[in-house]
């Protein structure tokens, strides 16, 4: 969920009306055109996945993929909610049809259409705009999913002609650094980006994007991201990619993807990953956040991704 405050924020939901409430917080933007499906375990969302409505509802549809991509959502200790979030109700159900196809029948189903819910067929609510504890913690939404992809499209070309002579500046002070000096430098850089979360000067930003385009360097950026972490680090990467020339940029898409899943925010995870691939299509961190979002990968399983050794090159 994004905030202005690093803090986790728990949001509770006591009825499909609030639980709707929840989701754009969760997935930083107003999911509208999308099919979801949340796995819960106990009371807590444990496994989250959006499909775009127009992809499952497409011909041909490939209902095996996305058995495959919710394997650890649909896990059988896991309650399943499917939300189809499409105005045209008839869409809706066709929608929660598919994806009970792949998952199974799911525990309850919702519909979000034109401002209002229905769970399981039963009478239909309004919608609740905010939450209250959600707008006290500075918790923030974007209008869409195109608003979350212009957050990781990284600088205009007017604010990128006040800084192409730092980035110069930055990648010349890295050069010049030894190995060891640079990964140094880059712990120094991120802590105190974590310490003081949109507190590094633009020319920082620049110097950290500079030292993640070093593999040796990425490496360690990489290995201080975990789970407790997640946040800290979305909110500084967020911050350099705003900076980052195109070059720099899929490294620091890389990091801020990596991130992003381990918080629990596909989407822009998903952002990321698309962005960086479409500039390196090689790029090995992002295609490992690549195969992490197709094999729907849980989180939980960083530290063991970590422990066989990849690090993204």
């Amino acid at each position: 969920m994004n905030s202005s405050k690093t803090t986790p924020v728990r949001l509770r939901a006591g009825s499909p009306a609030q639980l709707v409430a929840t989701l754009p917080y969760l997935f930083g933007f107003r999911p509208d055109n999308s099919v979801i499906i949340l796995g819960l375990q106990g009371r807590r969302i444990d496994g989250t996945a959006r499909v775009d409505a127009s992809v499952v509802l497409a011909a041909g549809f490939d209902v095996e993929v996305l058995r495959g991509r919710l394997s650890s959502i649909t896990a059988p200790s896991h309650q399943i909610i499917v939300v189809a979030w499409i105005d045209d109700v008839d869409d809706a159900r066709r929608a929660i049809n598919v994806v009970g196809n792949a998952t199974g029948l799911p525990d309850m189903a919702v519909i979000v259409s034109h401002g209002r819910c229905q769970a399981d067929g039963g009478p239909w609510q309004e919608c609740v705009d905010h939450l209250a504890e959600a707008d006290e913690a500075g918790l923030t939404v974007l209008d869409s999913r195109d608003a979350l992809e212009a957050s990781v499209a990284g600088p205009s070309d007017a604010e990128w002609a006040t800084m192409a002579d730092a980035w110069a500046c930055a990648c010349h002070s890295v050069e010049a650094l030894t190995p060891g000096k640079q990964r140094a430098r880059a712990r120094r850089l991120m802590e105190q980006g974590l310490e003081v979360p949109g507190g590094l000067s633009s020319e920082s930003c620049l110097e950290l994007a500079a030292l993640a385009r070093q593999g040796h360097v990425r490496d360690v950026m990489t290995a201080l991201i975990t789970i407790k972490s997640a946040r800290h680090h979305t909110e500084l990467w967020r911050l350099v990619v705003t900076k980052a020339p195109a070059e720099a940029a899929p490294a620091v898409l890389g990091l801020l993807g990596l991130a992003a899943w381990l918080m629990g925010e596909g989407a822009l995870q998903v952002c990321c990953m698309q962005r960086g691939l479409a500039i390196d299509p090689s790029h090995s961190l992002l295609r490992l956040i690549e195969a992490i979002n197709v094999m729907g990968v849980h989180p939980r399983e960083w530290a063991r991704v970590r422990r066989l050794g990849y690090m993204g090159a």
